[in-house]
């Protein structure tokens, strides 16, 4: 069963800081005026997606998926290109994901584990952006993962899209039975650019000072 986060992109998206004066649930960082200091060799800037499942018993499970950069769902390989090609045949894929002004808009990423063993109780999905460096990691953006089509209205300046699509395994044969796995895939993850570019910018500066949110 395929879901897709419905949140409603604007073609011109406001300003980081407005968005920060309007603030929503979500816990967003804010830009803010930095001192760059004294230049430094460049050094390498990873992401990751930081999935927290929590069932109805109040059990908790972590995963930490790695992010790879691609620029579009047409470099997918492997399951993800398949689970997309499923889940949104035809004219049907999200329009941040195809439009040329969205490309513009997202940065697109794809986890290099392609599944998860999803438990079947699972009431709620936390997501935290992870960003590394120098040995490092902060949290710099975190919200609950939200499958319900109504979307609320401040859903539109979220500066991260996940799309989720769960599944089943093919039945595995032990001893009589026939067995399926219920599985769970996040085949494309999209970030806004000006978010983005502002927590490279930050951290890349004064990075001795950079504390993401404190999560």
């Amino acid at each position: 069963m395929p879901i897709m986060e419905h949140v409603a992109i604007e073609a011109r998206p406001a300003p980081l800081e407005e968005l920060c004066a309007a603030e929503t649930p979500s816990r967003l960082l804010c830009a803010e005026t930095v001192t760059p200091s004294a230049s430094a060799p460049r050094k390498s800037l990873t992401l990751s997606l930081f999935v927290t499942w929590t069932t109805l018993g109040g059990k908790t499970r972590h995963n930490n998926l790695t992010l790879r950069r691609v620029a579009a769902v047409d470099e997918l390989q492997g399951l993800a290109k398949d689970l997309m090609t499923r889940a949104f045949p035809d004219t049907t894929m999200p329009a941040h994901l195809t439009t040329s002004a969205a490309c513009r808009t997202y940065y697109h990423y794809t986890p290099d584990q392609e599944c998860l063993s999803l438990p079947s109780d699972v009431a709620r999905t936390n997501l935290k952006l992870v960003v590394s460096y120098d040995g490092w990691e902060f949290v710099v953006y975190e919200r609950l993962l939200r499958t319900d089509p109504a979307q609320p209205a401040d859903a539109a300046e979220t500066p991260l899209l996940v799309t989720m699509i769960e599944f089943e395994s093919t039945a595995m044969v032990i001893g009589h039975l026939g067995i399926r796995v219920q599985l769970v895939s996040y085949p494309m993850i999209s970030i806004r650019r000006d978010f983005l570019d502002d927590v490279d910018f930050r951290i890349r500066t004064d990075p001795d000072t950079f504390t993401g949110i404190l999560s």
